[in-house]
Order: structure tokens, then sequence, then C-alpha cells
């Protein structure tokens, strides 16, 4: 690779950093002029909003705080009497300051629709939902930024070295230049000495002498030469022996460094908490699908609900909420048959993908859910009972992943409704 193929990549690198330090930039004004919003709005909230504002001005790569918030701002929405006119406020202050990023432009759909209908349980679920995609974006982020970081550092060194032999390359052809100048002037004048001499000279034994003499000098001339000569290039052969071997080396270490950027891009596409593949990459799986079930395979798109999750948090703290998402999660897992997929949606919710007709998934699904319904997880003295629902649609090759999933989800929310612990179809 050569030194100006490191410095293109060098730029590269530089100008994707650059890119995901004003994504990270924009996510934490939006989560900060947010908490502004909530604190205004609801006095209750006034302490809670100073000090997650205080923890994203002090550490930024913290944003667990951003799924607490999403609870606290559902709370407040059902107890405050200006609820409507505090989700609009904040709805209009997140689109503010995410306009252009894509990848929300789903969520906050949804959560437009939540306010419209005054439902404040899809409101708190569209919340949950803005924060973990926000939260799963910076730390992506964050993982690729310390990666890259490193690769241009470690660059960054190697160049230096090659930068410095090429001076001294530089430098010794100029002495080279300059030592060939000096011997061509000393033996020119050693050449015309020596005719001086022969042409005043009348005795043949003084003469014989002369000569002699002044071969002998161009003798000393041409051997100091050549010996400083072989000097500078053995002492090139071995730099370039040993610049060699450093470009090998930058070469492994290059490769050593890609491989782990694709394995931190790898773990940030898992959950960190269950180690299921998260949101992302469950949404680009599901776009492949589609194409995939064209030659007529069928498969069926459910998604998962822990059922009073809130309360198991509000009761008996994140710890045990933790401890229940990591227990379902290891069920749903233990449900997937030869391709399926299971992904964390975000907060309590999962995704699963299961092939096969849609009784045959309607009755795999029935299955986790009773395995789910046995589940018992320990909160210190307490043994908590968790159930879950679900929401199912036909995976439609035809149709849009987006669409799909919002069958799927309205099918959710109907189960919700009917009195939770239960799946429905869209």
């Amino acid at each position: 690779m050569s030194a100006s193929d490191f410095r293109r990549t060098i730029i590269d690198l530089e100008r994707r950093l650059d890119v995901e330090q004003a994504r990270q930039d924009a996510l934490r004004r939006v989560a900060l002029r947010a908490l502004s919003v909530v604190a205004a709005r609801v006095p209750a909230l006034e302490g809670a909003a100073h000090e997650l504002t205080r923890a994203i001005e002090t550490d930024p790569a913290d944003t667990a705080s951003l799924d607490r918030l999403g609870g606290q701002l559902a709370d407040a929405m059902r107890s405050s009497d200006q609820r409507a006119d505090l989700a609009d406020t904040i709805l209009n202050v997140v689109e503010r300051g995410l306009h252009g990023f894509e990848f929300l432009d789903s969520e906050m759909g949804e959560f437009a629709r939540a306010t419209d209908h005054r439902d404040t349980i899809e409101i708190e679920r569209t919340l949950a939902r803005v924060f973990s995609v926000l939260r799963d974006k910076c730390q992506t982020a964050l993982h690729e930024r310390e990666e890259l970081t490193e690769v241009v550092g470690e660059i960054w060194s190697r160049l230096e070295e090659v930068d410095q032999a090429l001076s001294e390359d530089e430098a010794r052809g100029q002495r080279a230049r300059t030592s060939l100048s000096a011997l061509h002037e000393g033996i020119s004048g050693d050449v015309q000495a020596l005719k001086g001499d022969l042409n005043a000279s009348d005795d043949l034994q003084s003469l014989r002498a002369r000569a002699i003499a002044g071969l002998d000098r161009v003798v000393v001339r041409v051997t100091e030469f050549r010996e400083q000569q072989e000097g500078e290039l053995r002492s090139a052969l071995e730099r370039n022996r040993h610049l060699r071997g450093k470009g090998r080396a930058l070469e492994s270490q290059i490769q050593v460094l890609h491989k782990r950027l694709e394995q931190a891009r790898a773990e940030a596409a898992r959950d960190s908490l269950t180690g299921l593949p998260n949101r992302t990459t469950f949404e680009r799986m599901l776009e492949d699908l589609r194409a995939a079930l064209a030659d007529g395979m069928q498969a069926s798109l459910v998604v998962w609900d822990i059922d009073r999750f809130k309360a198991i948090n509000d009761e008996y703290g994140h710890n045990a909420g933790d401890k229940v998402l990591k227990a379902v999660a290891e069920i749903l897992a233990e449900g997937l048959h030869g391709s399926d997929f299971v992904a964390r949606y975000g907060g309590e919710e999962f995704v699963m993908v299961l092939y096969g007709s849609p009784d045959d998934v309607r009755e795999r699904a029935e299955t986790i859910r009773q395995a789910v319904d046995r589940l018992i997880v320990r909160a210190g003295h307490t043994r908590l009972k968790v159930t879950i629902s679900a929401g199912m649609a036909s995976i439609d090759p035809g149709l849009p992943a987006e669409t799909i999933f919002d069958l799927a989800d309205q099918a959710l929310l109907k189960a919700k409704k009917n009195g939770r612990d239960r799946i429905e179809h869209a």
C-alpha cells in the first residue's frame, strides 16, 4: 500500500468520524431540548429532568437515562391535565431536532398517530421506541468512532516512519551527488597537476615519481568515494529492509484493526442486555426476507410485548426488570427452528420471524406464550409471574416491510386491549 493510498484512507476515516460526531451532537441536543420542555411543562418532573440533563451534559455516552425518561414522560402525560399539550410540544421539539434522520421516520409517524388519538398506552410505547433507537444509534456510533480513531492513529504512526525514510533517501541522494561532484573536481585537479608536472619536468626519475604520486591521489579519491557510497548503500538497504518489514507489519495491523472494526459492528448489531440481535439488524433482515419469500415460502412476523413491564420496573427496580427481559429472551431464542429469527426491538418488545403457514406459526407462538406464562423470576424474596402478549402478521412479499410491521403491531395492541397474555392475528 503506497503512502498516497494511506493518506486517502486517513481522509476517508476522518470524514466518517466527523459524520458520526455530528450525529451524536444532534441526538444529544434533541435529548436536552426535550428535557427542557418536560421541566417547563410538568413541575413534578423538574428535578428528574434537571438530573438527566446534567447526566447527558457530563457523560453523553450514558444513554440509559433516555429509556427511563420515556417512562417518566408517559407517566406525566397520564397524570397531567395538559397531557395533550405536553405531547404535542414534545413531538414538535423532537421533529425539529431530528429532521433529516430517516431512521426515525417510522417511530415519529407512530407517535404522531398515537397523540392524535390520545392513546396513552401507544404514546408510552412509541416514546420508548424513539429513545431506544436513539440509544442504539449512539452506541453504534461510539463503537465505530473508537475503532476508527485507533485505525487513524496507527496509520499516522506508520506514515511518519515512511516520511522519515523518504526524507533520508532524498538526503542520501543529495549527498551522493555532492560527493560525485567533489570526486570529479578532485580528479580533474589531479590530472591538471599531473599535466603540469609532465610539462615542467625534464628529469625522467622525477617525472616518474610525480606521475606515481598523482595517480595515487586519484586512487585514494576513488577509493574513498567508493567506500562512502558502499556505506550509504548498506545503510539504505538496511533501512529499506526495515521499512518493508514495517510495511508488512502495517498491512497486518490494518487487517487486524479492520477485523476488530467488523467485530465492533457485529457487537453493535446485538442488544447488550439479552445478547439477541437488535432492532437495526431486524429491520435489515426483514427487508431482505421479503425478496427471499418470493419463491413461495411462508413466514409470519410476531411482535411480542411483556405485559405490565413498567410496573415491574417501578415496583421491584430495574435489576428485576433486566432479569425478566433476559429470561424472556432465552425462552424466545429456544423457540427458534431452522432459519427463524428473533431480536429485541426495544424496551420490553421483541420481534420474531417464524417460517411456516399462519396456522403453524400461531401454534408455535402459542407454545412460546405458554412457556413464558410458566416463567417465574425472583426479585429478592419475591417470585414474579410474567406474561406476554403478541400480534402476528403474515409476511407478504408484495407489502413494504413497514406495513407488515404495522399490521403485527396493531394486532399486538388488540391483544393488549383484549386482556393481555394472548396472541392476536392481523
